[in-house]
């Protein structure tokens, strides 16, 4: 994807892309209450705007996206009122380096679109819309796709947009953007659209989840529990709406990424997985935005739909604003990130595949088995669970530090908020280095602002009070194993040593690899008797992870070595592991164990392993031989 994106960036500047829809403003007031005067009319007291902030908003929002990707000619085409709002769109559009000779006023029936977003206390209220009842006059229709024609043999790509209940490309409007789509069938056309999704021609279609279960229903709206249909339903739709398309489709499902549907074929483009809280607002529009010129700079479809994909994961990470993606952010998201595969199989284990007799779940039935020459594991989780409990212990640490001296004083509803945002954080950052993980404790303690700035640690700070604590829970077990009340096979996953030592016979070279420091690794390795498995090194953090992380011994390992992608295999019951060695094209075990019984599977685990990109999925090593046989192709 690195290579792409940067023949898009290079191909961006002399691109010329118009785009005609429905054209807005997004504004956003944050409000204080119980601070306005009262009204004297009403006897109410008014809301005070704190500040306010507007940016265009639909097919402005995707111009807006165009522009920081780096798009050299840029048209707009649209309809906008006689008010402030129109000027305001137009100066702002004027400022990005818009040809805006294509928006159209009307003084009667339109005022400019808005999007008014108040928010109080931090959350959005009920939103405001101007320009619901908007009705577009002949003339104006007449002159707009007359002004569209006239510029359009000197556009590459012309985005089609509606986003409005009420747009402003409607039946007569579409059958003229057929024909003329049609005489300029060497022009890429791409529509991006919430209702008639089935007229348009001659143009890639993007449209979401939701506007694809409408039209498949035959209802108005839904609710959001019933806006995702699973990969063989959405497919199921797609075809009943979509089969007589001579363009592709490109389907977005949000969290789930999208689908892409062309000659009555459906592929998968995972999403890009976010840690931390996300803003969906504007998300669909980089999405396109990005797609597009990824099109346009001669991507495949597939190709086109990923890059829009990391471009929209810049967007969602951007709160309380209608973002963008800079070149830049993309590059370095596509560089750090981790995809989410098979979100429809990893949510729904009823869909599982085991091997015949075994309870080894295989997700992946196409990887390249019988090459393995030297094998990754991860400790904790994997092969240990002297730690198991961490996280309990993480979340009180980071809860405590957040809140400061208000922990035992804060209400119950704000506990709750930043409990819920700890669990999140824990559960999505496992198996990442703790000094990683802290630094965005550090992060989240001066976001709340419980504690004064001054008293805020960093991130070797807070790594040194959870060490502390954890090292408690550690040391006592070590002491029961030291006064034999306990045995290391209490402290290990079911087979794993066993399976550790089959594999030492066979002269597999193993490395052992943990996000906990190195010294305590080795320490524990040790006590627990499996250190001399790994005559590859046991590796740790060193509280650098410019020197040390596990996507830099993965590829140290390849490149040393020389190997080929499914020459190393990596075994782990976190998502960093398995999503790294996936990124090389190394074959994945997940390890979902159950660290309280030792055996059996976490379903938990199942899910994020899945969406890591693990190729197969085990409980535990009770079925050692089976599996080894499995990835040596004997079975």
């Amino acid at each position: 994807m690195e290579e792409l994106a940067g023949k898009i960036f290079a191909r961006l500047p002399k691109l010329h892309i118009g785009v005609l829809g429905d054209f807005a403003v997004d504004a956003y007031w944050m409000l204080e209450d119980s601070v306005g005067e009262i009204s004297v009319e009403t006897g109410k007291r008014a809301m005070v705007v704190r500040s306010q902030r507007y940016s265009p908003g639909g097919a402005g929002n995707i111009m807006t996206n165009l522009a920081a990707l780096g798009a050299g000619g840029l048209e707009a085409f649209g309809v906008v009122g006689e008010d402030v709002f129109g000027k305001l769109l137009i100066e702002t559009l004027d400022k990005l380096g818009v040809t805006t000779g294509g928006m159209l006023i009307q003084s009667e029936n339109w005022d400019t679109p808005v999007w008014a977003k108040p928010h109080l206390e931090g959350e959005e209220q009920r939103r405001l819309d101007f320009g619901f009842h908007n009705r577009i006059a002949e003339a104006t229709r007449k002159k707009l796709f007359e002004t569209l024609a006239a510029r359009l043999p000197g556009l590459d790509v012309l985005i089609i947009n509606q986003q409005l209940p009420n747009p402003l490309v409607t039946g007569k409007l579409i059958e003229r953007l057929n024909k003329l789509t049609a005489e300029f069938n060497n022009k890429i056309f791409v529509v991006d659209c919430r209702d008639n999704i089935d007229l348009y021609r001659n143009a890639v279609l993007k449209i979401d989840q939701s506007s694809l279960n409408r039209r498949y229903r035959g209802v108005e709206s839904l609710y959001p529990d019933e806006q995702v249909f699973d990969r063989q339903e959405t497919a199921t739709a797609l075809e009943a709406l979509l089969a007589s398309r001579d363009k592709p489709v490109v389907l977005t499902r949000g969290r789930r990424g999208c689908m892409v549907y062309e000659n009555g074929q459906c592929a998968e483009v995972p999403a890009v997985f976010i840690t931390g809280p996300v803003d969906p607002v504007g998300a669909g529009d980089t999405m396109l935005a990005a797609l597009t010129v990824a099109l346009a700079a001669g991507a495949k479809i597939e190709e086109a739909a990923g890059f829009g994909n990391y471009a929209a994961s810049v967007t969602v990470a951007k709160l309380r604003q209608t973002g963008t993606a800079s070149p830049k952010e993309i590059l370095e998201r596509i560089g750090n990130s981790r995809l989410v595969y098979h979100p429809d199989l990893a949510e729904d284990p009823r869909k599982a595949q085991y091997l015949p007799g075994t309870g080894i779940e295989i997700v992946n039935p196409g990887i390249v088995r019988g090459r393995i020459r030297q094998m990754i594991f991860d400790h904790d989780g994997t092969v240990s669970t002297l730690r198991e409990g961490w996280e309990p212990i993480m979340e009180e640490v980071m809860l405590k530090c957040i809140f400061g001296e208000s922990f035992s004083t804060v209400s119950a509803a704000e506990f709750r908020l930043v409990q819920v945002r700890v669990k999140e954080f824990i559960d999505q950052s496992t198996g990442v280095q703790t000094i990683v993980q802290m630094q965005a404790l550090a992060d989240m303690v001066a976001e709340f602002g419980y504690v004064p700035a001054a008293e805020i640690l960093d991130a070797k700070g807070y790594k040194t009070i959870f060490n502390v604590k954890l090292l408690e829970m550690v040391h006592g077990r070590l002491a029961r194993l030291e006064a034999a009340e306990l045995e290391c096979a209490d402290f290990t996953v079911k087979g794993a040593v066993g399976f550790l030592e089959s594999l030492g016979a066979l002269g597999m070279r193993l490395y052992l690899a943990s996000g906990t420091d190195q010294e305590d690794v080795v320490q524990e390795a040790g006590r627990l008797g499996y250190a001399g498995c790994f005559d590859g090194g046991i590796y740790g953090s060193v509280g650098d992870i410019t020197k040390f992380s596990k996507k830099k011994l993965i590829s140290g390992i390849i490149s040393e070595h020389g190997l080929e992608g499914p020459e190393l295999c990596t075994f782990g019951d976190g998502p960093v592991e398995i999503a790294e060695t996936r990124r090389v094209g190394g074959l994945t075990v997940g390890i979902a164990s159950d660290e309280v019984r030792g055996w059996g599977i976490n379903l938990a685990k199942r899910d994020r392993l899945i969406k890591a990109g693990a190729d197969i999925i085990v409980p535990d090593f009770t079925q050692g031989q089976a599996l080894l046989d499995y990835l040596q192709g004997k079975l």
